[in-house]
């Protein structure tokens, strides 16, 4: 579960990191976010996505009340607000402490539409992979029009990738290892349209607790 967990913050966080150019171009929609790691789990969230502001809910694990149930982001004001709602109390990460959330916005908004693979391709050159993409013309993923990338490595793994040009967003994200393992994520029961401005705001109620106390907290979700 601890590895799942791990995997389930780094697809969070590549998509915080995505956000801040994903949001000025002002496409608000909701989504369901499924996420498979490669053995065999799944995992999915519901994702909101507002004008400078993205809203992650995650499914809710037993009734450990230090769970994070929410995260918030709020790129105007560089915020990020994890919500624990079975005791009410929210984090809050602000300034030059989320810095490594807002940068990388490749991974999910590329920054050359009419290319989405082409930063994927730079980032393995720079890690000394050699990633080869192609186009792989046209798909239909839950009723929207996408196009599909492919990708492969001469080590013999392989992935794809699926832009949708509306939302301006990678929706798809399918790897697979030499040995045949899979995992990546999927956005599926897009809902393009503004989103409630209240979805990203801390409900009324809730306490404002310190980083000293995070450590305590992520050590009793067992994740992160």
């Amino acid at each position: 579960m601890k590895a799942f967990s791990r995997g389930l913050a780094t697809t969070i966080s590549l998509f915080l990191i995505s956000a801040a150019t994903a949001l000025a171009q002002k496409v608000e929609f909701s989504a369901d976010m499924r996420i498979s790691d490669g053995a065999g789990r799944t995992q999915t969230l519901k994702l909101s996505v507002g004008n400078m502001r993205a809203r992650f809910d995650l499914q809710k694990q037993g009734d450990d009340p230090s769970g994070i149930g929410s995260i918030l982001i709020d790129f105007d004001h560089q915020s990020i607000f994890l919500l624990i709602p079975q005791a009410n109390l929210y984090l809050q990460i602000e300034g030059s402490a989320g810095t490594p959330f807002y940068s990388g916005a490749w991974m999910f908004r590329p920054y050359a539409a009419k290319y989405p693979c082409n930063d994927w391709v730079s980032e393995a050159d720079r890690r000394g992979i050699n990633l080869r993409c192609k186009s792989g013309g046209q798909d239909i993923l839950d009723g929207r029009p996408t196009q599909r990338w492919d990708a492969t490595t001469p080590e013999g793994v392989s992935g794809s990738l699926w832009y949708d040009p509306e939302l301006n967003f990678i929706v798809k994200v399918l790897r697979t290892s030499k040995s045949g393992v899979q995992s990546g994520y999927e956005l599926q029961n897009v809902k393009q349209g503004s989103q409630p401005v209240a979805l990203f705001e801390v409900p009324n109620g809730f306490r404002k607790f310190t980083l000293t106390r995070l450590a305590d907290v992520l050590v009793g979700l067992g994740q992160w």
